[in-house]
């Protein structure tokens, strides 16, 4: 059966990714493709919970790597089912990170990354 959030919700992970990441735009397109009490997970671990969390500790990522984020170049899997998205970005640097994320009402309420 055909969902049809999942196709707009992977849009936004695009959208998310490609223009509120790379751009560091924290509080337009970041913030406004997560809950005001996101929660999110990084490699396992619990690591925020609300989008001004969330958005610290991103910066705070963000310049301990030098102060501009690396780049997410594609998206070449991508996946969903109900509320649930699963997207593997490539990064510039030749890595990998994976994004599994649950949304609710066109924005992400629970974010669990592995890089």
């Amino acid at each position: 059966m055909a969902d049809d959030k999942v196709p707009s919700n992977l849009a936004g992970m695009d959208q998310l990714d490609f223009a509120g990441w790379n751009t560091a735009d924290w509080d337009g397109v970041f913030a406004e493709h997560h809950t005001a009490d996101v929660v999110v997970a990084v490699n396992g671990q619990p690591t925020t919970n609300g989008i001004g969390d969330h958005i610290d500790a991103m910066k705070a990522f963000v310049d301990a790597m030098g102060g501009t984020p690396v780049q997410v170049k594609d998206h070449p899997i991508a996946f969903g089912s109900g509320d649930w998205t699963c997207v593997v970005g490539e990064l510039e640097t030749g890595g990998r990170m994976v994004t599994v994320a649950r949304w609710q009402d066109g924005a992400i309420a629970e974010e669990y990354i592995w890089m």
